[in-house]
């Protein structure tokens, strides 16, 4: 289980993503900008991602990964860490 202090500060995520594993998986948590709308402003979210170990994320083919965006703020990379943890037993099996 993925928990909130094993995770760095939310500043960290502003300059550079942050990988990890656990138990059959692995993770992804970066700052990403997305356009909301022709002709509007780009919106910044954190997107997790997760996927089955071994590989790491640029070998792993994306139809094996998952992602979600969340609010970039520190409720938002509480829910991450939620959702991560609620896809888990999912993706760990895929690998299996």
């Amino acid at each position: 289980m993925i928990e909130r202090p094993e995770l760095l500060a939310l500043d960290f995520y502003k300059s550079r993503p942050f990988t990890g594993s656990d138990k059959g998986i692995r993770y992804r948590i970066g700052k990403e900008e997305r356009q909301q709308g022709e002709g509007e402003e780009s919106k910044t979210v954190l997107t997790a991602y997760i996927w089955p170990e071994p590989f790491c994320f640029e070998v792993t083919p994306d139809e094996k990964k998952g992602s979600r965006d969340f609010e970039f703020s520190e409720d938002g990379l509480c829910e991450a860490i939620a959702w991560l943890n609620e896809s888990h037993d999912a993706y760990a099996k895929t690998n299996k």
